[in-house]
């Protein structure tokens, strides 16, 4: 028998040696892919921002106070008569708004129709000495305007809100005379009063452009003097000046669609 020689024994060594190693690869588990992380969702966050329109329906208080300022045939002077009549409202809104963080600024302008008109009768009182004599005020405000600066908080998709500006009113004021033997005589005078408005509200987020809205708004006229000199009392014409205060009241539910001005809406987070 041939013997073996030392390089066929080499030769065998290593090839043993590599089918050793195959097998243990072999018996490995295979090597683990890259480590997977699951996205994490967080809460969708409405914004606020965008300019918008709406409309809006609601109920006014006006409060009116009519007191003579000089004494006449048919009043003293002081005498006060009060008027508190409230009817439906209803009107439109237009504006804008701008979020950061969670805070809200922007800018409003409504315009409000009226239903409200107030008529209050004040006999004669003494000293004068016409006591079948009567005074009747009567105020109807035929429309409001307001131009204001908001401030809000937003907690996501609700917004609470507080404004404060200026306000106006279209309006008309007319006293009547009534006599002992029926005739009455009045006049009218129509008005635009300035004043200033504050109220505040909260809205909801209903979609990504549609929201409604709860308000309550205060305006003020402050006091304002007419004379009333076209009314007759026989035998003599009458001058009538009043000093006319004045203040509304308004709570309306509303409806706005913001067009989205800066990319507004609602927004997911990942």
């Amino acid at each position: 028998m041939r013997r073996l020689g030392p390089g066929l024994l080499v030769g065998i060594a290593v090839a043993a040696s590599v089918l050793a190693t195959a097998a243990s690869a072999a018996d490995l588990p295979a090597p683990a892919g890259p480590a997977y992380y699951p996205p994490v969702y967080r809460p969708v966050i409405y914004d606020w921002t965008g300019i918008y329109g709406g409309v809006n329906f609601g109920a006014g208080l006006l409060e009116d106070q009519v007191t003579t300022t000089t004494t006449t045939a048919l009043q003293p002077a002081g005498v006060a008569t009060k008027l508190s009549p409230f009817a439906v409202v209803g009107g439109a809104q237009a504006g804008f708004n701008y979020q950061i963080q969670q805070f809200v600024i922007g800018a409003e302008g409504t315009f409000t129709w009226s239903d409200i008109s107030g008529t209050q009768a004040t006999p004669s009182q003494p000293p004068v000495s016409l006591p079948t004599f009567s005074e009747t005020s009567i105020s109807t405000p035929r429309w409001y305007a307001t131009a204001t600066g908001k401030f809000g908080f937003a907690a996501n998709d609700f917004l609470f809100y507080a404004k404060a500006g200026a306000a106006w009113m279209s309006v008309n004021y007319t006293q009547a005379a009534s006599t002992g033997t029926g005739n009455v005589s009045s006049q009218t005078i129509s008005d635009t009063r300035s004043g200033f408005t504050a109220g505040g509200g909260i809205e909801f987020g209903m979609t990504e452009n549609l929201s409604a809205r709860l308000e309550y708004d205060y305006l003020n006229f402050g006091t304002k003097t007419y004379t009333f000199a076209n009314l007759n009392t026989a035998p003599a014409a009458l001058v009538l000046p009043v000093a006319i205060r004045s203040s509304t009241s308004l709570i309306t539910i509303g409806l706005n669609y913001r067009f989205n001005w800066g990319g507004g809406g609602a927004v997911v987070t990942r």
